[in-house]
């Protein structure tokens, strides 16, 4: 998907409804130039709400051309009833 397509599919619902996002636990992994972040996130629709309407996780691949991280890849996916997130991704 290109920005463009996020910003037709989605960005009508997003400025009716409002969309805070903030995460609540990372874990990172790295093997050389390349590493794998999993950043779990609770959305809000304002910023003062204080319980979140969704979670979930976003996948996200880097690069590190010896310079600077950039980012390859992000891919994320929400929480459901048969898809709960696991422990090993939720705060302690």
């Amino acid at each position: 998907m290109k920005p463009d397509d996020y910003i037709k599919n989605s960005g009508k619902w997003l400025e009716t409804n409002g969309f805070f996002e903030k995460e609540i636990y990372r874990t990172v992994n790295i093997f050389g130039n390349m590493a794998q972040v999993f950043s779990t996130y609770e959305c809000f629709y304002n910023v003062t709400d204080k319980k979140p309407f969704m979670r979930g996780i976003n996948s996200i691949q880097l690069w590190n051309d010896g310079k600077r991280w950039w980012i390859v890849n992000l891919y994320w996916t929400q929480e459901t009833r048969d898809n709960p997130i696991p422990e090993a991704y939720l705060p302690n």
